[in-house]
């Protein structure tokens, strides 16, 4: 609201406000609002705060390209112990998060490495990986490869629109596992 009324400008030097928080503010909005119009109350606050999580963690790498630790790694632990301790419909046992969580990071930095190998730079970060055993510890190893499938699929549609379809250009795929890992935890906790 402030931004808008403000016209998009800082209240204090008149200095120019990009649209990116006005976007973050609304992808938050809608985030609570998909999560209490789907579920009850506990399950709502639970995909709220992990979407908001997420939301931060997407915004983090499109902008700087880096996925911290200080964010993905309490993401991926929050989920067993949620497990273990608030014992939701819809997600995965302690066992299977922590199964989940240790084959997404070790599935992608496999492949971090081997393209590393192959082609002599970096194309999947350590951040991608702690970010799938994340996805990896909310929905269990039957998860992941739902998780990878939806992520390359808008990260493909986004490059496309993007104009970004050249192989050297670079793009963040944090933004496509967050929201992947998203709307699959939805789905889960919704039961469809």
């Amino acid at each position: 609201m402030s931004w808008l009324a403000q016209g998009g400008r800082c209240r204090h030097c008149g200095g120019a406000i990009g649209w990116q928080p006005l976007v973050a503010e609304f992808a938050g909005a809608a985030i609570a609002a998909t999560s209490f119009a789907t579920l009850p109350v506990a399950p709502a606050l639970l995909l709220t705060g992990v979407g908001w999580c997420l939301l931060l963690l997407a915004l983090i790498d499109t902008a700087h390209g880096r996925l911290p630790d200080v964010l993905t790694l309490p993401l991926a632990v929050a989920a067993p112990l949620v497990a273990a301790f608030l014992p939701l419909p819809g997600l995965v046992t302690p066992l299977e998060g922590l199964v989940g969580a240790l084959l997404g990071f070790a599935l992608f930095w496999a492949i971090g490495r081997l393209y590393a190998t192959w082609r002599g730079v970096e194309g999947l970060g350590l951040g991608d990986a702690k970010l799938l055993a994340a996805a990896g510890a909310w929905l269990g190893p039957m998860g992941l490869a739902p998780t990878i499938l939806v992520a390359a699929i808008t990260g493909l549609a986004a490059a496309w629109l993007s104009g970004r379809r050249r192989g050297g250009d670079a793009i963040a795929f944090g933004p496509f596992l967050a929201l992947a890992c998203w709307l699959l935890l939805l789905r889960q906790l919704a039961g469809f």
